[in-house]
Parts: structure tokens; C-alpha cells; sequence
């Protein structure tokens, strides 16, 4: 399987209230958009197609292995992937494409998206989630359990909005039916965008078939748009964290009060104490005991070591 990835970074982030795009803002020590680069990679490393906007110049090579499209207007999303298509010379074959703001998808949830997508021979998959609010999503329109299209937000007329399931921002398409869908795409909509969610119905309307891929852990498609948002993400990585140490022997007595980044390193039956922070390329042996208030860069501690408090 030819298989392509598309990374639309191009947005401008106005609710960031930055000077910068929102993509370069620092998550867990990566820049957001860092953590959807290593998504791509972790599933097509070969073709990876980063679509950046007039904002987002500090974007264009700050990865090896990536090629990089400029959007040079914002008119919808429809529009960056037509940009991105145009760099891509194959006619057949797999396109991903992932949202440049949306960075705790696992690698394990793409690969079974991939895999759905596969198996049951559609030429669109749409990654979907039920939201404890749907307001501000796309809804997902449904008959016979087939998805016919997606509707925005403003464009949802009452009953549509009580719709539950919506749209992630993740999609699995054929390459020939993405082309051709794309030339018929128009802005008849209350943006006045190009949406790539208008293809959708397009393509199912030129035959194709259309499905939907239903995460079971919403917080994997959460979408970074404000600071709040980037607390939130930087909450739910750390809580991976903390679980993922836990169940390998590493005792954490307060885990709300404690910051370890995703590289760090710990050894089992190592007791970390409450207001601890960890960061960087940390490796902390075993029978280690971290005191309150440890702070830790880039160290290696020996296996038996305490490190006392201040």
C-alpha cells in the first residue's frame, strides 16, 4: 500500500492570543506540532506533507524527512490539502490526514484506524468521538449506520445539532476519490471556505463508500485552540505518564503534584515524592528515592541514590 500523510498546520491560532502559531507553542517539552510529526512518522515515514500558513514560516524544514506546502490564504481546509496534492506526484495509493493541533493521538489508535479502513474497503474513514459537548464540532450524519456527510457547526440547523457523534479531524481517504472530490468542492457554505468535510458527501455521492471509525478515549482527538486547552493537554500527558510508570514498579505518592516529561526514564521500586519535577533525556535508576522538590534536567542518577529535598 502506497501510503501518504497529510499534516494541515496552516491555521493561524487566533485564541492563543500569540505572535506565534499555535503549533510551535511548547507541549511537554515538544512543540505541539513535533508530537503530530512523530504521529506521521510512527505510521508513513516515507511520504509526510506539512501544509503551513503565512504565520507558520518558522515551520517550513524544522523536520528531516518532511516536505512542506505553503498555504498562502486561509480559505478552509478543503484548499490546504489541494495545496498539499499538488506536491504529491502519485495518482493512487493512501492518504492520511492528520490536524497539526490535535497532538495525543497514539500511534496503536492510527494503526487501527488504518487497519478499519483497510478491512472493510472504504474509500473514506472518518475518525469519530462522542464529546461530552458537541457544541463547535462538525456532526456526523448518518442513515442506516452509513455516514452520508458532515455538517459544521454553523451550518447545523437544530436537529442536527443534537447529533452526539462528531467529527474528528482525522480521515483515511483513496487518493483518486480525495482528487477528484476536491475539484467539485465550492464555498456555499456560512465560512465561505473550501471544506474538506464537503467531500465527504462527494465522494459518496460519486459511489464511493463512506465509513466512520469511533475512538473509545475522546481525549485522544482533543484539539489545541486556547491556553486553557494547552493546560488541559499537558494534564492528560502527564497522568499517561505517571499510569505508565505505576505500572512498571515506580511508587508516586501525589501524582497531581508532580511534572515528569514523556522521555524521563525511572527505575523500579524508586519512591518520588510530592512537588517533584523531571524533565528532558532524565534516567533515574532503581531503589532511587526522590525527595519533595526534586528537580531533575537531563541527569542520570545512579541506581540506591536519594536526592534530598532543596
Amino acid at each position: 500500500m502506497s501510503l501518504h500523510t497529510i499534516i494541515l498546520a496552516a491555521g493561524i491560532g487566533k485564541r492563543m492570543k500569540s505572535k506565534k502559531a499555535k503549533v510551535l507553542h511548547d507541549l511537554m517539552g515538544k512543540t505541539i506540532i513535533e508530537w503530530v510529526v512523530d504521529q506521521a512518522k510512527s505510521i508513513s515515514g516515507k511520504s509526510i506533507m506539512l501544509v503551513y500558513g503565512k504565520k507558520g514560516e518558522e515551520l517550513k524544514n524544522r523536520f528531516s524527512g518532511v516536505q512542506y506546502a505553503l498555504q498562502k490564504e486561509p480559505t478552509g481546509t478543503g484548499a490546504a490539502v489541494a495545496v498539499a496534492l499538488k506536491k504529491i506526484n502519485a495518482k493512487k495509493g493512501t492518504v492520511v490526514i492528520l490536524s497539526g493541533d490535535i497532538p495525543l493521538l497514539r500511534k496503536k489508535t492510527l494503526e487501527k484506524l488504518l487497519d478499519y479502513h483497510q478491512k472493510s474497503a472504504l474509500d473514506v474513514t472518518i475518525m469519530t468521538f462522542c464529546p461530552h459537548s458537541p457544541k463547535g464540532y462538525g456532526r456526523i450524519i448518518r442513515e442506516n449506520n452509513e455516514i452520508t456527510k458532515i455538517v459544521e457547526e454553523r451550518d447545523a440547523n437544530k436537529q442536527q445539532k443534537k447529533i452526539e457523534e462528531v467529527n474528528g479531524g482525522i480521515y483515511v481517504f483513496s487518493m483518486q476519490h480525495l482528487r477528484n472530490a476536491l475539484t467539485k468542492v465550492t464555498t456555499d457554505n456560512a465560512q465561505g471556505e473550501y471544506y474538506l468535510t464537503d467531500v465527504v458527501a462527494i465522494i459518496r455521492e460519486n459511489g464511493g463508500k463512506v465509513g466512520g471509525f469511533k475512538t473509545k478515549d475522546p481525549l485522544e482527538l482533543k484539539g489545541i485552540n486556547t491556553r486553557k486547552n494547552l493546560s488541559e493537554a499537558t494534564r492528560i500527558l502527564i497522568d499517561r505518564k505517571i499510569e505508565a510508570l505505576q505500572q512498571e514498579g515506580v511508587t508516586i505518592l501525589l501524582p497531581n503534584t508532580v511534572y515528569i516529561e514523556p522521555n524521563v526514564k525511572v527505575g523500579q521500586d524508586t519512591i518520588i515524592y510530592p512537588n517533584t519535577v523531571l524533565l528532558g533525556n532524565t534516567i533515574i535508576g532503581s531503589d532511587c528515592v526522590l525527595e519533595p522538590f526534586s528537580y531533575l534536567k537531563d541527569n542520570k542518577i545512579p541506581s540506591g541514590t536519594t536526592i534530598k529535598s532543596g
